[in-house]
């Protein structure tokens, strides 16, 4: 059972407003469409289900311009469980039985209400009794006309209540509006559905079908030329840099938050084929096979538990390491033996990111042999990068790859190529300065701007690498999770939702 408070949040407050609560019998199967693609909008959110169902991201011709069309939730609906239908991926009691979406929750657009798989727990009339005077007479002129737009702006080709007069009476119908956002916030986590925090749905995901896989070069070609152009990158995709410090954290934050700014956009009428094939070979797949109870490799593989596992070990690691780099060293000089202990910290978490995978030279000094040396940290490097692919990390590496588009395992090996790179380049230049000015006792006066300097030099790389993970929602905190959502404008009556991230 999925969040009733939400539900009723939405259409609770109209007349002869029924709640029905659903149970599943069984473990269902459903199809997963990614990105907030339940948020009715124009930024993106819908773009891939549009694709995936009419070929483009506005619908049907000259459907676009109506405004009813963006509403029209029902002809999705139908669309996307007739072509289960259609390829004879859905029977009732077995199959995909329905799609998952995301808005500010999950939502699931169930194909068949007579299916085994679903049982009916309860079904009530949720109406009550209207207030006996008018609500908007209690609101000065200005704050009654703006409330009374806000309202007029709910219009689709679904059936909608009379908000002009039924709003005007109903008792609850701002506090549903609160509680449909509490409700959400409950599981609002860039990491719960992942992780396994959301009870309700589990992502099995040994295969995903996702529009970032090199087979789509076209659109790839065109985001990389975009965000080469407008965040200033080289052409391998880092940040050149530059000497303003005010440019440079507003450059940062920019190439942080670029993925929120990502829209799929159009793609040919080959591609569009492609993607649809590419995703009914990926369902059928898991039909065909019992990939609950009896094969292995499913059971085994799960990329959002990789990608979690990769984000809990060094997402707030990281950030950490990137503020003690900042204020480790303060602008007043001190005794050699408090640099040492403050430069002794520094090393220590530089040793504990470095640790699984970094072997140390022969002697624990600075190595002299150059051709070792490198040879040495290339296999640390590779220790580093295949640590968290499960087909290459087992004994005997000789596990083939998992089904379907093989680029994200690739994009994971990317990823950890790009972390390991910077972790081994920042902590190996960290102890050729420890031994250089602290590993004697007793320590000696040493040039603290020399030893500042090189500290900011290793945040930079740390910075620049938080940047290029691009992880912004897991290095967001508040007290309150409902911080998350800017609420005002929909307490107003407003349909557009602000992210304050």
């Amino acid at each position: 059972m999925l969040q009733r408070d939400m539900a009723y949040g939405i259409m609770g407050s109209t007349r002869n407003s029924f709640l029905s609560t659903y149970r599943t019998t069984r473990r269902v199967k459903c199809m997963y469409v990614d990105g907030a693609s339940g948020a009715l909008g124009e930024k993106g959110t819908m773009d891939t289900q549009m694709l995936f169902l009419y070929g483009n991201t506005t619908g049907p011709e000259g459907k676009h311009k109506e405004a009813g069309f963006l509403w029209d939730e029902y002809a999705r609906a139908e669309r996307l469980c007739g072509w289960l239908r259609e390829r004879e991926l859905h029977v009732p009691g077995r199959g995909i039985e329905a799609i998952v979406r995301m808005s500010a929750g999950f939502e699931i657009i169930w194909c068949d209400f007579a299916s085994p798989s679903l049982g009916l727990v309860a079904k009530f009339n949720t109406s009550v009794g209207l207030l006996g005077y008018n609500r908007t007479s209690l609101l000065g002129g200005k704050e009654r006309d703006r409330v009374l737009d806000a309202v007029d702006e709910g219009k689709g080709d679904l059936p909608a209540p009379d908000w002009e007069i039924d709003w005007e009476h109903e008792p609850f119908v701002a506090a549903q509006q609160w509680d449909w956002f509490e409700s959400a916030g409950r599981g609002y986590s860039a990491e719960d559905l992942a992780s396994g925090k959301e009870l309700k749905i589990g992502l099995l995901d040994v295969e995903v079908v996702s529009l970032y896989s090199p087979e789509y070069q076209g659109r790839l070609t065109e985001l990389v030329n975009h965000e080469r152009e407008q965040l200033n990158l080289t052409l391998e995709g880092f940040w050149r840099g530059g000497s303003d410090p005010k440019a440079r954290r507003s450059a940062i934050q920019d190439l942080m938050r670029r993925r929120s700014n990502h829209r799929v956009g159009e793609l040919s009428p080959q591609d569009v084929a492609s993607f649809r094939r590419n995703v009914e070979g990926m369902l059928r797949r898991a039909v065909d096979q019992d990939v609950h109870d009896g094969n292995e490799r499913y059971q085994a593989l799960s990329w959002s538990r990789v990608s979690d596992l990769i984000v809990d070990n060094f997402a707030k690691r990281l950030m950490r390491f990137q503020r003690l780099l900042k204020h480790g060293y303060g602008q007043k000089s001190g005794p050699p033996g408090r640099a040492a202990r403050r430069f002794a910290s520094i090393r220590e978490r530089a040793h504990a990111l470095m640790m699984p995978f970094l072997e140390y030279p022969p002697g624990m000094g600075i190595p002299s042999d150059t051709q070792q040396e490198d040879e040495r940290l290339n296999a640390s490097l590779e220790r580093c990068k295949i640590g968290y692919l499960p087909w290459l990390a087992r004994a005997g590496a000789n596990e083939a790859e998992p089904p379907g588009d093989p680029f994200i395992g690739k994009a994971v090996e990317e990823v950890m190529h790009g972390i390991c790179s910077v972790l081994i380049d920042t902590g190996t230049s960290i102890e050729e300065t420890w031994f250089r000015d602290f590993n004697q006792h007793p320590f000696e006066k040493h040039d603290e701007g020399r030893l500042r300097a090189e500290s900011q030099v290793w945040h930079d790389q740390i910075e620049e690498l938080t940047a290029w993970l691009a992880w912004a929602p897991h290095w967001m905190a508040c007290g309150d999770r409902l911080c998350a959502w800017d609420v005002s404008p929909c307490l107003a009556g407003s349909h557009t939702l602000q992210n304050t991230g």
